[in-house]
């Protein structure tokens, strides 16, 4: 029996929230075999390839989500375009689509837009969305912290706090930026408050892991590394950063174990050149 597409893609996505990206690409890879037995369909030869584009949607949303995860960047400005194009044709076929393009596919993109450089082009995408669209303001965010505008970041994100105060991830992404700029208290602040929403989450506890270590407190950075990794076992970034705090911490041969375990593992090319440098020394 067929695997229901719709409990593939939420696994996927599962695995991707877990920054788990092998796991998730062996859903992806399930792909060819799933069109392969659509075609079988007798649905399948009414309606046609319309049908069958459609029903590709899912996949080409976890594609999506796992480009934006490994900050492919190039990729996920030229999947956002011919997804939009996709979701044009199904509802010209009358056959609707899986892609939200305001809440999934514009802040995506206004996304790779700012982290390519072009803020015009990130502005304008994301001033296509509504003001009460969580991950919309996030992205604005985002986007004004990657331009070196500290004021305007913060407005957006306290406007997607206020929106939904009970989800984590406004306070998760306040603190990463917080964080990036170099206010470790603060962010730290926020990493606990997102933890509070969200205790059984591993992105609050490594950044407040990282926010410990800003603050030269890597043996307490431990605990919360230990933490995320129970969430998260996979995760690249989470045993490099640990490493780190190991290493910091006097512990240099747990630290190696941890460096060797992230290059076994998905890292972004600025984490795979941090791990090149701190390794050495670890």
């Amino acid at each position: 029996m067929r695997t229901p597409i719709a409990f593939q893609q939420a696994l996927a996505r599962a695995r991707i929230g877990q920054h788990d990206l092998r796991a998730a690409r062996q859903v992806l890879a399930d792909e060819p075999a799933y069109i392969a037995a659509l075609k079988t369909e007798p649905i399948a030869a009414r309606l046609g390839q319309a049908y069958l584009d459609r029903s590709m949607e899912p996949y080409r949303n976890v594609a999506l989500a796992l480009a934006v995860e490994s900050g492919s960047w190039a990729l996920v400005r030229q999947m956002v375009p011919a997804m939009e194009a996709e979701a044009a044709k199904g509802a010209a076929a009358d056959l609707g689509s899986a892609f939200i393009l305001q809440a999934e596919l514009w802040p995506d993109l206004a996304l790779a837009e700012a982290q390519s450089g072009d803020f015009a082009a990130a502005h304008a995408q994301i001033d296509k969305t509504q003001s009460d669209c969580d991950p919309c303001l996030r992205t604005r965010a985002i986007i004004d912290a990657l331009q070196k505008n500290p004021g305007g970041a913060d407005f957006w994100f306290a406007r997607a706090e206020a929106l939904a105060p009970s989800i984590p991830f406004a306070d998760q992404d306040w603190g990463r930026v917080l964080l990036q700029r170099g206010d470790a208290a603060k962010a730290m602040e926020k990493f606990e408050a997102s933890s509070a929403k969200s205790p059984h989450c591993a992105d609050p506890l490594e950044g407040w892991g990282e926010a410990l270590m800003a603050k030269n407190q890597s043996h307490l950075a431990l605990a919360k590394f230990a933490a995320a990794e129970k969430y998260a076992p996979n995760w690249g970034r989470l045993h490099l950063k640990w490493g780190e705090a190991l290493y910091y911490a006097g512990k240099k041969d747990a630290a190696k174990d941890q460096f060797a375990r992230a290059g076994q593992l998905d890292l972004t090319s600025a984490e795979k050149a941090e791990l090149t440098r701190v390794s050495v020394h670890g």
